[in-house]
């Protein structure tokens, strides 16, 4: 019995003295720091990694809304007065000009949209301000750019369209009463297209009457992205000819919502605000110029 009782103490010993363990990979770990871009669920917003280098700036996110993209920096307390500077993007070895300002607690960057595709690609991005008491105080914070293109391609999804509410909106259609006359006008580029891709394109239409016998008859043919480019879609715009039923060539353009502004007009003819196809990109502005509409640039 002695024996007996003897092994029965050293099984339970034995248990009591592994069972901790056991047990130690149930303990919590420390999280672990952000390393990668990260898109929130349901808005077009993205954490960006922890800062790096000498930088005071603590945290860092991207946002979108009505196609402005902006980036906000939320540094320590510092004793410098809100206000704004100009900060340089630097993407590698893309250098962009951007705007920054700060509020009491934030500091926020417009973003040109010409800046996504090197963000998508990049490698780093270090934010550089001009103004000298800013760059002492907030210093130059690097970010790593793992993961920017899934997030920004996430965001773009999600991104609102802008504000179109003070133009308004031509309706295309495949069922307008000027679909016959369409078909002839376009009937070229139809053949090109079925001989090209052995496929047949959408043509559908949206006439816009301006008045005194100003009016532009908008096609649209959508197709193949390898031939019509990045949207997959052409627009083009006749207005009346010399000759009664004539028609010639007054818009040209990729696939693009075409917005009238009754309030800017050039010899009677409205200005065209057009969007890319599902609104990304800044909206253009398109003018007319005697003989047909041409992109407005900056500044002219």
């Amino acid at each position: 019995m002695t024996f007996e009782l003897s092994r029965r103490l050293g099984r339970k010993s034995s248990f009591w003295i592994f069972a901790p363990v056991l047990l130690l990979p149930l303990l919590p770990t420390p999280a672990l720091a952000q390393e990668r871009w990260q898109a929130a669920a349901e808005s077009a917003e993205a954490a960006l990694p922890a800062p790096r280098g000498e930088t005071t700036i603590v945290s860092a996110s991207m946002a979108c809304a009505e196609q402005n993209w902006s980036f906000s920096l939320t540094p320590d307390p510092a004793a410098i007065a809100p206000g704004e500077s100009g900060v340089v993007l630097q993407i590698d070895s893309n250098a962009i000009a951007a705007q920054a300002s700060l509020a009491v607690d934030r500091i926020d960057i417009t973003v040109p949209y010409e800046t996504l595709d090197p963000l998508k690609r990049g490698i780093g991005l270090t934010f550089q301000f001009e103004r000298e008491e800013w760059d002492e105080a907030f210093g130059r914070p690097r970010f790593s750019l793992i993961g920017s293109r899934a997030a920004i391609t996430a965001m773009e999804e999600t991104c609102s369209p802008p504000d179109m509410s003070a133009y308004r909106a031509l309706t295309f259609s495949p069922f307008s009463s000027y679909m016959a006359v369409a078909q002839g006008l376009r009937e070229d580029d139809i053949a090109q297209f079925r001989l090209a891709t052995s496929s047949e394109p959408e043509l559908s239409v949206a006439m816009a009457e301006f008045g005194a016998g100003r009016r532009v008859l908008f096609t649209r043919l959508c197709g193949s992205s390898w031939y019509f480019g990045r949207t997959g879609c052409n627009v083009t715009g006749f207005g009346p000819g010399t000759e009664e039923d004539e028609w010639r060539i007054v818009y040209d353009s990729e696939g693009a919502m075409v917005h009238v502004d009754h309030s800017s007009d050039q010899y009677g003819w409205p200005d065209l605000v057009t969007l890319p196809l599902r609104a990304r990109g800044d909206p253009s502005v398109w003018r007319w110029s005697g003989d047909g509409y041409r992109l407005v640039n900056d500044g002219e």
